[in-house]
């Protein structure tokens, strides 16, 4: 970093610029206009000073200067991803950053929750060590629920738990930059001593604290509110978000691969006139096929252009909204003096489209081709490649068993929505056969069991779940939200047994399996989340499952992230874990049969 007083010398053009970009159309996110024809000085990968057409340059150029023409395309801030999970796109971390890096991104704040209940405080750090070796600015938010839900509650089974010690060590890491999101909202409203003490810490270090509030309003969200909590990603509705926003919170719009609220959420906007300073666009969790095809933060801002938002106010939802947020539009969202020079050229402003992407200065990416790469290798330790540990069980431990006399049983079952992280609790009639309830192809019911995976109790909870949209075979994987135990969905037993093999034999991943055939398989050795391999390989690996599940008839959003989210029991309205079937609003166990 250079020093105060050589940026006040090269402010002044004392000390020459190392970079000069010009003929830019600067987004000004800062008034909400366009200006044309400025130059931007940049000295060790800081702007240094904004000029306009009018004003000389030729005073901040030297002989080492390089000058970058931007022909007259709009020139922006970096984008920042405020709330993702990288595990969810099935990358590490190094491959995450090489992806989205073309799509203008130049700063993620990723909540590594995921990987955190499944190795605990030292797999938060893993990801931080990586890091170092990625291409982005990568922050990380202390994982404020591992697991997701109070263990004392008995609705759950975790891999790893991160207590208050933990959030204290991790709170003071220059790369953790506040807790992530409280997803135990009843624990909060309990004011539960566990998680208070974590709010108190992170407070106590002026660090933000980032929300989980899926349905809460009046004096429960008034009540969650108090703790400093000022974000939520969980709105789906929009009189729920109104209601959020006017109480000062950050509404994160999330638009990603399963769980999309654009649509709905844009109307705050367009119907409802509000100002758009508290809202953010946020991925949350996009899988690699969906990041190859679609894109990531550019694709969220040209969708909200297509739903009729301003182009200007909907780059400000990923710039200048996500830094004042965060507390960092002292150093990122903004393009003036004293910011990192990150900056996304696009020559359209109706939708973007990225030209070339800068980080600190430096071109990272330029028309289709990374720039700069970094070469350090990283590799994962082998405990972090085997968490798999599981009691031996067998086709009926899978099974809900009755009386053999009946024929059918009224049952409560988990239904799924398209695009929605919420499922439904529904109860329908379900044939009996030989004793045990059985599933029902035409109605697109299909068994569901999660099994403990990390501490081989026998632990399993099963049920019914509606409307996977798959019309046969069995999917299993270690994909489950967020304990990551072990859930398989099928018609037929064998098939679910067949794919949960398929995934212990790879130490964790994803299988799909027809009529005893394995037809998909993707590998996911770190943690049971995530490859070793670079993006491109694992596309072509997910993209085939995704094939594969269509041509079984699924149209759901990515049928595997829907599946994985069946087991959150922070999330309503109905879930399974390995303890059986949760009733979220209720925090309770119910039984399966009605």
């Amino acid at each position: 970093m250079p020093t105060l007083k050589e940026l006040i010398m090269a402010s002044q053009g004392n000390i020459k610029a190392d970079t000069i970009i010009n003929n830019a159309n600067l987004v000004s996110v800062t008034t909400g206009e366009i200006i044309e024809g400025a130059s931007i000085g940049i000295y060790k990968g800081i702007i240094i000073r904004v000029m306009d057409k009018n004003e000389d340059i030729s005073q901040y150029i030297g002989n080492k200067t390089n000058i970058i023409d931007a022909k007259n395309n709009y020139v922006m801030p970096g984008f920042i991803e405020s709330h993702i999970h990288i595990e969810s796109s099935l990358l590490n971390v190094r491959e995450f950053g090489k992806l989205v890096i073309k799509h203008g991104v130049t700063t993620i704040i990723a909540d590594p929750h995921e990987i955190g209940n499944v190795l605990g405080y030292e797999g938060v750090k893993l990801f931080i060590e990586e890091s170092h070796h990625a291409l982005p600015r990568i922050y990380f938010e202390a994982p404020s629920c591992v697991p997701a839900i109070d263990i004392n509650k008995g609705l759950d089974s975790g891999g790893k738990i991160i207590d208050s010690n933990d959030i204290g060590k991790l709170i003071k890491m220059d790369k953790i930059i506040g807790l992530g999101e409280v997803m135990d909202f009843q624990s909060v409203l309990e004011a539960n001593n566990n998680i208070i003490e974590k709010l108190e810490i992170t407070k106590s270090a002026n660090k933000v604290i980032e929300g989980h509030a899926p349905l809460l309003n009046k004096e429960k969200l008034d009540g969650y509110l108090i703790t400093g909590i000022n974000s939520d990603h969980e709105s789906s509705l929009l009189e729920e978000a109104l209601e959020k926003v006017r109480k000062g919170m950050y509404i994160f719009v999330r638009e990603g691969s399963a769980w999309k609220n654009l649509n709905e959420l844009s109307k705050l906007i367009t119907k409802h006139k509000i100002d758009n300073r508290r809202l953010i666009l946020v991925g949350d969790d996009i899988n690699v096929v969906d990041l190859v095809e679609q894109g990531h933060l550019d694709y969220l801002i040209n969708k909200s252009i297509e739903l009729g938002i301003d182009p200007i106010k909907a780059i400000q939802m990923v710039t200048i909204n996500s830094a004042e947020h965060l507390r960092m539009d002292d150093k990122i969202g903004i393009i003036a003096p004293g910011r990192f020079a990150d900056i996304v050229f696009s020559d359209r402003l109706d939708k973007i489209n990225v030209k070339m992407t800068m980080i600190n200065g430096e071109v990272i990416y330029k028309d289709g081709y990374i720039i700069k790469d970094i070469d350090s290798y990283y590799s994962y330790p082998e405990y972090a490649k085997n968490t798999i540990n599981i009691k031996p069980f067998n086709e009926e431990d899978l099974l809900i068993k009755v009386n053999d006399n009946v024929k059918e049983v009224k049952v409560n079952i988990i239904k799924a929505i398209s695009g929605s992280a919420l499922t439904e609790r529904i109860v329908e009639y379900l044939p009996v056969k030989k004793g045990f309830v059985d599933s029902d192809m035409e109605r697109n019911i299909m068994h569901i069991a999660v099994i403990d995976r990390h501490h081989a109790t026998g632990n399993i909870g099963k049920g019914f779940v509606k409307n996977l949209e798959i019309e046969k075979g069995a999917i299993a994987q270690t994909i489950a939200h967020d304990t990551h135990n072990l859930i398989v969905a099928g018609y037929d037993v064998k098939d679910m047994i067949t794919a949960l093999k398929y995934v212990m034999e790879s130490n964790g991943g994803i299988a799909y399996v027809d009529k005893g055939k394995l037809v998909s398989l993707v590998k996911l050795p770190i943690a049971g989340l995530i490859s070793d391999s670079n993006y491109e390989s694992v596309y072509k690996e997910v993209k085939q499952l995704e094939e594969s599940l269509k041509a079984s008839g699924a149209s759901l959003n990515s049928v595997f992230m829907t599946l994985g989210l069946i087991s959150l029991p922070v999330i309503p309205e109905l879930r399974i874990t390995d303890k059986g079937l949760v009733d979220v609003m209720r925090y309770e166990i119910i039984n399966v049969l009605a």
